[in-house]
């Protein structure tokens, strides 16, 4: 198979409107348009065929053009994956034609989180240069696929790896000093598309404003005494990588998001603590960064039960 990427030589709308192209990676084109006006492309299977007898598909449906320079109109979102052949099918050439509506809001094909209003969500488990950016797919964009991503800092690539979901990424700065002052943003861009429609995203941050500790582990050791240790993933050591925790004592079940009244509710650097309540309650520790209070951790919990089995999850 021959890799030279098919040329789109121009792109004129016939209609009211604007269009440019760009390049997203090796045969794949987006069309950025400003609205969904009908707009001719001319494709170009490659200067090294100039004379053969070529055949043309789109989405796999044969076109009557049978020259290496060709004229297709794309209508509206309705891009289309556009394969040159030799007449006995070898495959020569293709490319992927995407359209970008740009003047469009967001939100097409990746939804935002409920939580910040991103599309795109990181977080970090400790200061090692390792973390996880993730985002929700439009539940009735079921032809989705990711087209491209990559991260960024100081002009240094950082390795990124696709989740096999296709709905995050894990990604390890290799170069990242946790114990020096961190001066440069990352900036990750992520492409997406549902068909032939695409989406594109962007988040900047730095690791200390997405660090996330995981959930501590809580042991009983007396009857209303608990402790607990600082996660098996954080950093160390805890002089240099300090953790603060919030307590939180509720009645009866429920759970540890509970707002009500008789919430009993402080912050330490301790870890243990005493309960004094003399009814059943849950117990309720999660983790924070003190110098940054950026993201708290989830919830551990554990479920006393006076005078019962008692429960930790």
């Amino acid at each position: 198979m021959n890799k030279i990427v098919l040329v789109i030589l121009q792109a004129v709308l016939q209609l009211a409107g604007s269009t440019s192209l760009r390049f997203i990676k090796s045969n794949v084109v987006a069309l950025e348009v400003s609205d969904l006006s009908s707009f001719e492309v001319s494709l170009h299977c490659g200067e090294q065929y100039k004379g053969e007898q070529i055949c043309w598909e789109r989405d796999g449906e044969s076109i009557s053009e049978t020259r290496n320079h060709i004229t297709v109109t794309i209508d509206g979102l309705r891009g289309g994956n556009f394969t040159c052949h030799r007449p006995n099918r070898d495959l020569l050439n293709y490319t992927l034609l995407l359209v970008h509506p740009v003047e469009f809001s967001k939100g097409g094909v990746l939804i935002q989180s409920s939580d910040n209003l991103e599309f795109i969500s990181c977080t970090a488990r400790n200061y090692d240069g390792q973390f996880h950016c993730s985002w929700k797919w439009h539940q009735k964009r079921i032809q989705r696929a990711v087209v491209y991503f990559t991260a960024i800092r100081n002009s240094s690539l950082i390795n990124c790896t696709l989740d096999s979901d296709i709905s995050g990424l894990t990604c390890i700065d290799k170069d990242y000093c946790p114990y020096s002052e961190e001066s440069r943003s990352i900036n990750l861009t992520l492409f997406v598309r549902n068909l032939y429609r695409l989406e594109e995203h962007h988040r900047t941050f730095l690791i200390r404003d997405i660090v996330k500790p995981d959930k501590v582990s809580i042991s009983k050791i007396q009857d209303d005494v608990f402790e607990w240790h600082p996660p098996e993933t954080w950093s160390f050591p805890c002089s240099f990588f300090p953790l603060s925790y919030e307590v939180k004592v509720v009645l009866n079940n429920h759970s540890c998001d509970y707002k009500g009244s008789r919430v009993e509710k402080n912050e330490t650097s301790k870890t243990h603590y005493n309960v004094k309540l003399k009814k059943t309650y849950t117990f309720c520790v999660r983790a924070q960064d003190p110098l940054t209070k950026n993201v708290w951790g989830d919830w551990s919990h554990y479920h006393q039960r006076k005078h019962r089995h008692t429960s930790e999850k």
